[in-house]
């Protein structure tokens, strides 16, 4: 029996709670919740509340979002006593700090599992396992949310599966538009196999798409998760080998040995580099 313990705000909690008591073999042991009155719920009541240092102590297993009510000194406690942690959010954690963890988690064993749900679509499924290197990635994520860190983490925790390694050369530029509050982002990767990655991201309402793009030889591929339209070299593409993958499932796995890891504190470490340098290409052409 796995014995689970809740850290964060209630409502990001608990869709992922209701997911896991319906797994055999886990024990939710408690919470520490962190938000308002306005949002306890019955899910609020029915799970004991007890304090973070006890919780750890009982718990095999930390499921956490990004609250600042962990201190980064208990985060590397509780990796010391190889237990496991899976993030459904994304921390904040400084470079220095997130190297820390990936040292701590390979001495000790710990799992930790960074919230990854674009990659464990069919769709991004499908594309890790038939594309065809080196490949033109093309990319477009158009919102009307407000862009921040988290879309790109999001964006290249993705494509961990599909490059395999962090990119050898990185550049990136801007564009605002004061009168629409538009922003355009471009960030092009390119990677040591000659494959090269082009992401177009940014605010432009009342525009919301997604779409994914690769040009290899013999091989073209169109993914439009707005249209869950799917086609390799126009033709429709079957998912049905690939059906969705539950976060909290796979991760359980993982720590059962049942299955390798996938999108870790290392992955996490890799994208975390590449964003700050990224930001720091986007503030040097934001000043001119």
């Amino acid at each position: 029996m796995l014995n689970i313990g809740l850290i964060g705000k209630t409502e990001i909690l608990e869709p992922h709670v209701k997911r896991i008591q319906k797994i055999k073999g886990v024990n939710i042991v408690g919470k520490t919740s962190v938000g308002t009155d306005a949002h306890l719920n019955s899910f609020h009541f029915s799970i004991p509340e007890i304090n973070r240092i006890e919780l750890i102590e009982r718990a095999d297993i930390i499921i956490m979002d990004n609250s600042s009510i962990l201190p980064f000194k208990m985060l590397c406690d509780i990796v010391k006593k190889s237990k496991h942690i899976f993030t459904i959010e994304y921390l904040k954690l400084t470079i220095d700090e997130c190297s820390q963890l990936v040292s701590l988690a390979n001495e000790s064993g710990s799992v930790i599992q960074v919230t990854n749900p674009r990659y464990f679509t069919p769709a991004t499924q499908w594309l890790n396992n038939h594309l065809i290197t080196p490949t033109f990635l093309d990319i477009s994520y158009v919102t009307e949310e407000t862009i921040t860190d988290s879309t790109l983490i999001s964006l290249l925790l993705m494509l961990i599966g599909t490059t395999g390694t962090s990119p050898k050369k990185i550049g990136a530029v801007t564009f605002r538009t004061k009168e629409t509050e538009s922003k355009f982002n471009n960030v092009r990767l390119e990677f040591g196999d000659a494959s090269v990655v082009n992401i177009n991201y940014g605010n432009l309402p009342p525009l919301n798409e997604f779409k994914i793009k690769s040009y290899s030889p013999g091989q073209f591929v169109t993914l439009n998760f707005s249209t869950k339209v799917f086609q390799c070299n126009n033709k429709p593409i079957n998912l049905s080998e690939y059906p969705p993958v539950n976060e909290i499932d796979r991760f359980l796995h993982v720590v059962q040995k049942k299955s390798k890891q996938i999108s870790n504190i290392e992955d996490y470490l890799i994208v975390l580099y590449a964003v700050q340098k990224i930001n720091k290409k986007i503030m040097q052409f934001s000043t001119h």
